[in-house]
């Protein structure tokens, strides 16, 4: 009988050893998340301010790059006026002296409405520059860049630029704003400056294309003047809005790329090369 009474009280005492046992258990656990969510939310917040300091250092650089150019200050100018010989930027680049300081400069892209006044940098692969700036510092903002493929003259059927879409608007950051009401019908052009002079380019397309797949918006050659006049149609069927720019198989197009929210989508502009 004695040993009996005593099976309720060992009962209990394992009971708590268990009870005990498990809540250190959960204690360890919930110790462990919130170690966890902290290294999470310090390593973002580290990422942050590490971005932060990035996108400073290369707005100094691309400052005193625009100053080297004789291009510093032209954002707040307004744009040349379109049509005949009035739609050239009253400025001239010294692209030698860019040259001189990194010889993979190819040209200058200039489109003040989306504050794009950068030099155009080209290099034997297309990786480089996207995490390279103008001087060659490693930085996530990167550099405009001419596709490795494409020829420097800019006289390929489609000749491709890229550059990031950064958050504070850097690089092609404000591409995104093409879609504005107003953007291309007042501001119908962009210019890229070159050993030759200043180009002008009308957009006559701008769309989302899928980089995954094979989509015709990112053909850079043609095997004859049929593909390339289907190329031309595509883009302009694709268009977010209606544009009415003639062009032809005759003419040389420039189509500036950047990447969006979807990883597999970039926003892409293409314009003529006005003669």
């Amino acid at each position: 009988m004695a040993e009996e009474e005593k099976k309720p009280e060992e009962n209990t005492a394992a009971e708590e050893r268990t009870d005990t046992a498990g809540k250190k258990k959960k204690n360890r656990i919930l110790n462990v998340v919130i170690l966890g969510a902290a290294c999470i939310i310090l390593y973002g917040i580290f990422n942050m301010v590490s971005l932060q300091k990035q996108y400073e250092r290369a707005g100094e650089e691309y400052q005193q790059v625009q100053k080297t150019a004789g291009m510093d200050g032209n954002e707040d100018k307004p744009a040349p006026e379109t049509g005949d010989e009035a739609g050239v930027p009253d400025v001239q680049v010294d692209l030698k002296a860019l040259q001189k300081e990194n010889p993979d400069t190819v040209g200058w892209l200039y489109y003040p409405v989306l504050g794009i006044n950068y030099p155009v940098m080209q290099d034997s692969d297309n990786s480089y520059y996207i995490k390279h700036t103008f001087s060659g510092d490693k930085n996530a903002v990167g550099s405009i860049f001419l596709d490795a493929y494409g020829n420097k003259d800019f006289k390929d059927d489609n000749t491709f630029i890229y550059g990031h879409n950064m958050k504070d608007g850097s690089m092609f950051g404000n591409m995104k704003k093409i879609r504005d009401e107003g953007i291309v019908k007042n501001n119908p052009c962009f210019w890229i400056y070159t050993e030759d002079g200043w180009k002008e380019y009308q957009i006559f397309s701008y769309h989302d294309a899928n980089a995954t797949k094979k989509d015709m918006a990112f053909q850079i050659k043609f095997e004859n003047a049929q593909a390339f006049r289907q190329f031309l149609q595509t883009v302009i069927d694709a268009s977010e809005e209606k544009l009415d720019v003639p062009v032809t198989t005759s003419d040389k197009i420039v189509t500036l790329a950047t990447c969006t929210s979807d990883a597999s989508v970039r926003l892409v502009v293409h314009g003529v090369q006005k003669k």
